[in-house]
This record gives C-alpha cells, sequence and structure tokens, in this order.
C-alpha cells in the first residue's frame, strides 16, 4: 500500500493525534508491513513532530498535527514591516535590533515617514566600516559574488563620495549577475534571462531546499501540506528567501506601468531613463542590503558561511580607510 494512502487513513481516524501505540493499531487494522514506528520530528526554526515509518518500501515522514505549527512567527511581521520601507530582512543583526526597528517603522502612518525610518536604520547599519566588512570579509568568500567584487568596491567608493546615482547604477548589474549565479548553483538554467518569473524561480527552488534539508532520510512526506507556504509561516530562512522574493517582484522589478507614485528604486525605469530622484543614500543601502541578503542566500546554496555578523580583518581595514577617505573628500567638497 502506497504511503499516501496509509497517511490519509491514519489522519482521517485521528490515530496521528492518539500517539505511539494508536498509528501502529491503524497500520496493523490497513494490514501494512512495518519494520519499524518511532515517534520523530523534523528540526527546523520550530520543530514538526510525528512519527518515522519503516515499511520494506521506504521510510516516511507522518506529521502529528500541522495545526501545532505557529502561524506568522520568527520575522514574519518583520518583514512586513521591512517591506513597507521597501527593505529585505537584513541578515547578521539580531532580532531585537530588527524588532526594534521595524516597530518604528510599523507605528508610523505615511509612507514618508516610513520611508524615513528605513533610511535612518540602514545608515546606522551600514556605515564605511562595515561596507568594507561586509565586502571584504563576506562577500569576497562566495562563488557567486567573486566576478564582481571591484565592482562592488568601486560602487562603494562612489557612495562615500556622494555620487549616489553612479553608485546605484554600479550595483545593478552585480544584483542581476549575482541572481543568475545563484540560480545556475540551485540548479535552474537562468542562461542570460533577467526576466523576474526567472529570478524568482531562484529563491522558490531555494526554499524547497529548505524543505528537502529538513526532510533529509525520508522517502515519503505528505508535499501537499509539508510547504513552502506552510514554512513560511515559521522559518526565519524561507521567511528571508520570501523577504527578497517579493522585493524583487513588487518593487525592484516592478513593470514601470505598475509602480506606485513614490518608487523610484526600479530596475527597469533607471535603465531605460524612465524614473528620477532615486540617487540617495537611502537608496543605494536598500540595494547594498539586498545585496547581503544575496550573500546569506549564498551561503545556503554554497554549503559554507557564517551566519554571524563578520567583523574587521586586515583586508578590510584597508577598504574600511579607504571609504572613510573618500567620506572625508565628499565632506570637504560640500
Amino acid at each position: 500500500m502506497e504511503f499516501a494512502n496509509i497517511y490519509r487513513t491514519c489522519k482521517k481516524s485521528q490515530s496521528l493525534k492518539k500517539g505511539l501505540k494508536s498509528v501502529e493499531a491503524c497500520l496493523e487494522r490497513q494490514g501494512v508491513i512495518y519494520v519499524n514506528v518511532a515517534e520523530a520530528k523534523v528540526d527546523g526554526f520550530w520543530p514538526i513532530h510525528g512519527y518515522r515509518i519503516t515499511t520494506l518500501d521506504g521510510t516516511a515522514f507522518f506529521p502529528r498535527s500541522l495545526l501545532e505549527v505557529p502561524k506568522n512567527s520568527g520575522l514574519t511581521w518583520i518583514r512586513d514591516a521591512f517591506s513597507s520601507a521597501d527593505i529585505v530582512i537584513p541578515p547578521y543583526y539580531s532580532l531585537g535590533f530588527l524588532s526594534r526597528h521595524a516597530a518604528k517603522i510599523r507605528e508610523e502612518q505615511k509612507h514618508e515617514a516610513k520611508m524615513g525610518f528605513g533610511d535612518s536604520m540602514l545608515m546606522e547599519m551600514y556605515p564605511p566600516e562595515d561596507l568594507a566588512a561586509l565586502i571584504v570579509g563576506v562577500w569576497s568568500k562566495r562563488k557567486t559574488f567573486d566576478l564582481f567584487h571591484s565592482q562592488l568596491v568601486e560602487s562603494a567608493k562612489a557612495y562615500c563620495l556622494g555620487l549616489y546615482g553612479v553608485a546605484i547604477v554600479g550595483l545593478l548589474p552585480c544584483i542581476e549577475g549575482i541572481l543568475r549565479r545563484l540560480g545556475v548553483l540551485a540548479g535552474i538554467s537562468v542562461e542570460d534571462s533577467v526576466s523576474i518569473r526567472t529570478l524568482i524561480k531562484v529563491f522558490k527552488r531555494l526554499q524547497q531546499k529548505e524543505i528537502d534539508r529538513m526532510l533529509d532520510g525520508y522517502d515519503w512526506y505528505p508535499k501537499s501540506e509539508i510547504t513552502v507556504g506552510l514554512l513560511d509561516h515559521f522559518d526565519e530562512r524561507v521567511q528571508m528567501f520570501e523577504s527578497i522574493s517579493a522585493y524583487m517582484n513588487s518593487k525592484l522589478y516592478l513593470h514601470t506601468d505598475s509602480a506606485p507614485e513614490y518608487l523610484t528604486l526600479n530596475r527597469n525605469g533607471i535603465a531605460h531613463g524612465f524614473f528620477h530622484g532615486y540617487a540617495t543614500p537611502g537608496n543605494y543601502l536598500r540595494l547594498f542590503n539586498l545585496l547581503s541578503a544575496l550573500s546569506f542566500s549564498a551561503a545556503m546554496v554554497e554549503g559554507k558561511g557564517s551566519m554571524m555578523h563578520p567583523g574587521a580583518n586586515a583586508e578590510s581595514e584597508v577598504l574600511a580607510t579607504s571609504l572613510l577617505k573618500c567620506a572625508s573628500i565628499k565632506h570637504h567638497l560640500s
């Protein structure tokens, strides 16, 4: 008998909720020849409790009750607050730091005020020293970033000089190139496509990979129930990937005809000369923060990399000194 039929029968009879002996009894009533039945859990940011069923056909995971899984926990409300200020969830920062700033953004009613609080947060997060620590201490370690290192450094220098338009235009091709390389590493043939539909597939694949990682070792589980949508309620990695995907789709790559009046940071609008007013320090840092989130994504795909905020090292201090000199020049010229 197929695992799907066995699972449906046990679920319908409420056996999964009643405990291990009830599950064994349900299998025996169905004439299932099993090798072992044991309580088990799938580990993620929130564990899913259930049973490991081993038969001659393989091993399956039957969840006890997905109603036990919390709704809208983890980064969900923070993601929504940052989204209202056109910011993806920043990695490498504590939940306390993110919660404090998200609450300030959330309290504001006017969009202009939300954007202003977002700008202030980004300025606090990314002074020149932290730009250097990420570019050299984190991004230079990612395979997906290595082709763009020089351009990322040049863009950061332009930003510190106050050349915000040049800095932003310098980041856009890096973002697209990194997205395509992420797609290749995730197993998607994106080739030369810059279609948002293609690029979003990268994050859908990364989200599915998170489910595959959690359920590694099982031949079957209820795929119609343990889905990306379920994990998006509580799994922080899936929530981060969703934050990036939503921002790309609804803001950065949104068709210009559908763009809200306030939006200036839009790839098509900038590339084709339709949009103006995008050359601001806050908008540069929005893209820089997006790249930081893409670096987090790259760590998941490449299978290595710390999730902790990077500290300074000898190489990053050299770049930080250069960026601070650029900032000093800007100060003297202004």
